[in-house]
């Protein structure tokens, strides 16, 4: 084989022949390529001593400060310090003369129109062949458009806390100003009906029964709205909490409040969580309020409470509260986690259609989802998953 000639043979997919000519083309060429590189950057890559004295300024440093490098080579590099930061820039060259890097710096640099820029920077030692310590080299990027887009999260964030101040403050004016005439309509409407009942004949007694319980609806649905609003903005405090014992305490209270009624719970113990006790009980009421309401049809009413595996390959676990009651038409799951959505008649069974949203909304905030399945007249079944590495 001719001098100079590839072998056929092939290192890391490169022939000799051709890492010869590259450890040939490595020098004069390649430092070229490296200073073009450098050069070309859009971070200010600089150069110093170690005792701090500007060596190399590239394009991207003069774009960034202002300062040509005619201007710079052989300065202190604390010509970029503010003031209040020339000890920061000591300790830096301290930790560089022990042989440290230092990472990601957040720091701020001052430009030679006396004006400053948040920057990141990351200082390394430059060391010899031999390992001796011979300079320092810094790269710096300009972080003034992340720190605006931050400022402006911030101005946001502060924009919404106040809204959500002003409605806060908002609801419960326009709760307490219309309680007050709803409380006339239904002190009214019973003065009607005990006072003028037969002056009223079966028509006015049937309207002031109306009014009556048109107010009291009213009067419910304005609770609900203020506890909706908020469950939408309570902290979470999540805590290990046994949703088994929480839904056993649960059906004691709905089986105390109407003892006449026989259903048959299934409940599974212990099913560990990690949630906000208050809120989870909450979302665990109204989940098994409806079981209860929407199986009171039932001679014999059944609610499950349990868990099972989800998601793939069974990793995660959903809870869910299953009955053999009204059910619903599957085509308009969707609605029943909205505000004011209702698939039933309130003849049939009473209610705002604010419970479910307050379900959404407080496993939103535990970092979980919310569904339902069902058909009508054969029962429901409503899921739903926490997550607390999510938790808002």
């Amino acid at each position: 084989m001719a001098d100079g000639e590839a072998r056929s043979d092939r290192h890391g997919g490169v022939a000799v022949g051709q890492v010869q000519d590259i450890g040939r083309w490595r020098g004069s060429t390649g430092l070229t390529l490296l200073s073009a590189i450098v050069d070309s950057s859009d971070d200010a890559i600089v150069g110093k001593t170690v005792d701090g004295l500007i060596t190399s300024w590239n394009t991207g440093a003069q774009r960034m400060y202002g300062y040509t490098a005619d201007e710079v080579i052989g300065l202190p590099i604390t010509l970029l310090s503010p003031a209040d930061r020339i000890d920061e820039m000591t300790e830096i060259l301290g930790k560089i003369r022990k042989g440290e890097r230092v990472l990601h710096l957040e720091t701020v640099r001052q430009r030679k129109d006396g004006t400053t820029l948040p920057v990141s920077v990351t200082v390394s030692p430059v060391r010899d062949e031999e390992g001796t310590l011979i300079g320092v080299s810094s790269i710096a990027r300009d972080n003034t458009e992340q720190h605006r887009s931050v400022a402006e999260l911030l101005r946001r964030a502060d924009d919404l806390e106040r809204a959500n101040r002003d409605l806060d403050s908002f609801s419960y004016s326009v709760a307490h100003d219309l309680r007050a005439p709803l409380r006339a309509l239904g002190g009214y409407s019973v003065a009607l009906l005990e006072e003028y009942w037969d002056a009223l004949g079966e028509a006015g007694q049937d309207y002031a029964k109306r009014i009556q319980a048109a107010s009291e609806q009213m009067a419910t649905l304005i609770d609900d709205l203020l506890h909706l609003s908020r469950v939408s903005r309570a902290d979470i405090h999540a805590e290990a909490v046994d949703l088994g014992a929480e839904i056993d305490s649960i059906a004691e209270e709905l089986q105390r409040q109407e003892p006449d009624r026989r259903v048959r719970f299934v409940i599974e113990h212990p099913v560990w969580a990690m949630a906000d006790r208050l809120l989870i009980r909450t979302v665990l009421q109204n989940l098994l309020g409806n079981a209860w309401k929407f199986t009171s049809g039932r001679d014999e009413a059944s609610i499950e409470f349990g868990s099972a595996p989800v998601g793939v390959g069974g990793a995660g676990i959903c809870y869910y509260v299953r009955d053999n009651g009204a059910g619903f038409d599957s085509a308009y799951a969707e609605k029943l986690f909205k505000p004011f959505q209702r698939l039933h008649p309130k003849r049939d069974f009473p209610g705002t259609g604010v419970g479910l949203a307050s379900v959404q909304h407080i496993v939103e905030k535990h970092g979980g989802r919310t569904w339902a399945e069902g058909a009508v007249d054969h029962g429901s079944t409503f899921y739903f998953t926490l997550n607390p590495k999510g938790i808002a």
